[in-house]
């Protein structure tokens, strides 16, 4: 009897595969790749292992760091585009209103009495201010302003150890007020010149030369972040040389 319910215990399926499958986990049969599913052969592991996870963070690092000194770099460009274009504008208009003054130049018969209170005036003065060389000019023209004859100076005042270009401006006729304003301030140095036998010289007087010069070389000079930068215009006087 004991032996026919041995017979019939061995020989139910569901007790023979329970005991083989305790079996196989008490001794596990090793496995070849090729009894494993490609899911898990293309990934044994899940999640990131610590080298992969600071081998990524050193990556991000040098990436961002790469993204900030991009955007400071181009942050001082544009600063410095903004300094320098305003420094080139101020210089350009200003060379423009000289020009187009000297331009407009006029002068009467020098040989007039210098009492006479309307007498016209060109004159070029070379002068140094803090070992920098500045010129004077002093006209008589048709202002940029209002198209009225009128009697300017351009000349270089020192500010608080600084350099700035000034104008003056009064009615070359009638006797009213006139005005000063700043043209350019923190130039290097403010230079007009007149070609005169073959030669740029730094000084001119009408009243001794007797007629205005045939062109005017105007130039100034400025800082650009420890770079000097000077700009330059020509004119000729356009009006007839004596009224």
């Amino acid at each position: 009897m004991n032996l026919l319910l041995k017979k019939q215990k061995t020989n139910n399926p569901e007790i023979t595969k329970k005991s083989t499958n305790i079996a196989d986990l008490l001794n596990p049969k090793p496995v070849s790749p090729g009894d494993l599913p490609r899911r898990e052969i293309l990934n044994p592991k899940s999640g990131f292992t610590l080298i992969e996870v600071l081998l990524s963070l050193a990556i991000l690092t040098i990436i961002l760091g790469a993204v900030y000194s991009s955007f400071f770099t181009v942050q001082r460009a544009l600063e410095r585009f903004d300094d320098v274009s305003l420094k080139y504008q101020e210089a350009r208009t200003a060379l423009d209103i000289i020009t187009r003054e000297i331009e407009s130049a006029l002068l009467k018969d020098p040989q007039e009495k210098a009492a006479d209170k309307n007498k016209t005036i060109f004159i070029i003065k070379d002068l140094d201010i803090f070992g920098n060389t500045t010129s004077e000019l002093q006209l008589t023209a048709f202002s940029f302003r209002n198209n009225n004859l009128n009697t300017i100076l351009y000349y270089v005042e020192e500010k608080d150890g600084r350099l700035e270009l000034i104008k003056k401006e009064k009615p070359a006729v009638l006797l009213s007020k006139g005005y000063s304003i700043g043209i350019m301030e923190e130039i290097e140095s403010f230079t007009v010149e007149t070609l005169f036998n073959d030669k740029w010289v730094k000084t001119w007087d009408a009243s001794q030369t007797g007629r205005l010069p045939d062109i005017v070389r105007v130039s100034i000079e400025f800082d650009d972040k420890g770079k000097k930068v000077k700009l330059t215009e020509y004119a000729r006087p356009k009006i007839g040389k004596r009224l």
